[in-house]
């Protein structure tokens, strides 16, 4: 069965932040945190960081025909990494452009120089590691709407892991007032849907949004880390299964949230995940999810 993962991260070195401080890369895996070591990655990342070299091994290992590269402050700023590792492999990956979103008209500009250069495409925020320094911000406020203005014109989708209650909020106005980008919610709703004290409904909010807007998206990436849980993950599976019965096989995708997911269990259990523990959907509902509607939305040309 074909695959297709659209949730990949590559970095030549840690250098993001994380609870307020910076992340650096050590060795073996270890990153440092402030002052605090932490175990990042399995330790055969000897330099700690995720080459797109090894990425494309592990892609060949697997039987992953295509990626996309997925950007996020936590890991740092690597739009230029990225538009080498295009260029090296460019049918295989495609990579996803980051800003700063609070830089307001100055981002929307570098997104539109990007979107003109043709390299990168589409735009990512991660709501915790972007708002770190400013908490009260919100997507919706009026200095950051020339970005979406960006994006829209240039029928550029938008990659969002939502962590807050008014992310989702946010979320619900967004996909209304820019109909010409893709929004793709990473991680099945994420830490607003998963992570403690959020809303209950906050799982069902995100289910009606990808159901009742043809703009909107959802990929499967990193929902076994939300639950205690040792493969074959039977939470997981019941929460993708569920997306799947309550919005269509056509709306998700398959993603692995490589490298950090190694930690938890191999690429082929992550693929198994939906190709095979999800017993309750069809043979095409795992060719959709699987490859076929990120090829439609992402790899047409």
């Amino acid at each position: 069965m074909q695959v297709i993962d659209i949730h990949t991260h590559v970095y030549p070195k840690v250098a993001g932040i994380t609870q307020g401080q910076p992340m650096t890369s050590l060795s073996n895996g270890k990153v440092m945190i402030g002052n605090t070591k932490k175990q990042f990655l399995p330790p055969a990342f000897i330099h700690s960081n995720s080459t797109t070299d090894v990425l494309i091994d592990y892609m060949d290992w697997r039987g992953i025909e295509k990626a996309l590269l997925m950007p996020n402050p936590y890991y740092g700023y690597f739009n230029d990494y990225f538009k080498q590792s295009v260029q090296k492999y460019p049918d295989r990956l495609k990579g996803v452009a980051l800003v700063n979103l609070l830089d307001g008209q100055k981002a929307a500009d570098e997104l539109a120089a990007i979107y003109e250069e043709g390299i990168l495409f589409g735009f990512k925020i991660e709501t915790d590691s972007t708002f770190q320094c400013r908490p009260s911000a919100r997507m919706t406020d009026a200095e950051f709407a020339s970005i979406w203005d960006c994006c829209n014109q240039y029928h550029q989708p938008v990659f969002i892991h939502p962590f807050r209650n008014c992310d989702v909020e946010d979320l619900q106005k967004l996909v209304v007032l820019y109909p010409q980008i893709n929004f793709v919610i990473c991680h099945m709703g994420a830490d607003a849907c998963f992570g403690k004290g959020v809303r209950e409904e906050n799982f069902g909010d995100v289910m009606r949004m990808v159901k009742d807007h043809s703009n909107v998206y959802i990929d499967t990436s990193t929902v076994p880390d939300f639950f205690p849980e040792s493969y074959p993950w039977p939470s997981a599976a019941n929460v993708i299964e569920t997306c799947c019965n309550m919005v269509g096989a056509e709306k998700i995708m398959w993603a692995s949230d490589y490298p950090g997911m190694l930690r938890h269990g191999t690429l082929k259990q992550l693929i198994d995940l939906v190709a095979v523990e999800c017993r309750n959907l069809s043979e095409n509902d795992r060719k959709l999810i699987l490859a076929e509607n990120a090829r439609r939305l992402f790899f047409a040309d």
